[in-house]
């Protein structure tokens, strides 16, 4: 016979543990909901600023206005920003929604032996996928545009200001005219080595003799390029990886270089292995990561690594501190989960 007080006490049990359920499933559906709403704002988004980018090109090839050119400029840049950031929040969203889905199926397994969910699993839908890979395109294709405003278009419209100067003091000051000539003749120079390196970045990458010669021929070429010293020691890469993550990995070796010339006054970097990562260190002065982390500042390049890192299953950890270099981690794919989290 059984024990009404036993009976009631399960009852409890059964109860609570049923109410905890039904309040998980529907907090399930509001944050999946939430997501969707602004996924679908993102895309929206996305389609205004792929708008304002056909229209840029269509300008390049005539003559515009050049205030409203640089109008439309200036949002179609305050907007890709605005993505990123947007992106970014869209990826903790749907992560978010998927821990809660995973902690609701963990709540409705009868199997007590069940494992624990892991509640950074990232969405690996096809849709998720798609959306991540255009957006690390688009993040790509702006982070191009703007290194070359701020860098040849720049240098152009400077050599622009000194031959019109030249041209006005050439037969009244011949000295201050030769001077000139030699300022614009090193800043055109500046900015051909310049050219020359996004062409070195853009150029696809080639791997067919092997990563770790690739790494090597990528830095001896920075080094004549920049005189920044570059040591690599990856002995055994190549049996580590798939010829698509050699393609990926060797993308992030030159953005990473590419941080390295622009922002960190290095006279050294070091590229190696430890264990399954992948380390990238300079002798720079530094940064502080936690404004970064925090969005106060950002960096299109670490962006983009980001998004490289994670497009092939990997992850990204940056170690920096002002005056004390940087120190770039990617763990390798297939070497396991990082143990740290990213900065």
């Amino acid at each position: 016979m059984s024990n009404p007080k036993t009976d009631s006490s399960t009852d409890a049990f059964d109860r609570i543990y049923s109410e905890a359920r039904e309040s998980l499933r529907r907090e399930v559906l509001r944050t999946r909901e939430k997501a969707d709403r602004f996924r679908e704002q993102y895309r929206r988004r996305l389609e205004d600023w792929m708008s304002l980018r056909a229209r840029l090109d269509q300008r390049a090839g005539g003559s515009v206005n050049v205030g409203s050119h640089e109008s439309l400029r200036a949002e179609h840049d305050r907007l890709g920003r605005e993505l990123v950031t947007c992106q970014s929040r869209l990826k903790r969203l749907d992560t978010t929604a998927r821990g809660l889905e995973l902690l609701a199926a963990y709540l409705d397994s009868p199997d007590p032996a069940a494992p624990e969910p892991t509640l950074a699993e990232a969405d690996t839908s096809p849709a998720a996928q798609t959306l991540r890979i255009i957006a690390a395109q688009e993040g790509e294709r702006q982070r191009l545009a703007e290194n070359v405003h701020d860098g040849p278009a720049q240098v152009l419209t400077n050599a622009i200001f000194q031959v019109e100067y030249l041209d006005r003091v050439l037969e009244s000051e011949p000295a201050t005219a030769r001077a000139e000539l030699t300022f614009l003749r090193d800043m055109l120079r500046d900015g051909l080595d310049e050219v020359r390196g996004f062409i070195a970045t853009l150029r696809p990458p080639s791997v067919d003799l092997g990563l770790a010669q690739a790494i090597e021929n990528v830095a001896t070429d920075y080094e004549n390029r920049t005189g920044i010293a570059v040591k690599v020691a990856v002995a055994g890469i190549d049996a580590r990886l798939t010829p698509d993550a050699k393609t990926s990995v060797l993308r992030v070796i030159q953005e990473a270089l590419q941080n390295v010339r622009k922002h960190a006054a290095a006279t050294e970097v070091s590229i190696g292995l430890d264990h399954d990562h992948l380390t990238i260190i300079d002798n720079g002065r530094g940064f502080d990561v936690m404004r970064l982390a925090s969005g106060q500042t950002r960096n299109f390049g670490l962006q983009f690594m980001r998004e490289r890192a994670e497009l092939m299953g990997s992850s990204l950890q940056i170690e920096s501190r002002q005056g004390e270099g940087t120190r770039i981690l990617m763990l390798l794919p297939g070497g396991g989960r990082s143990t740290q989290e990213e900065s």
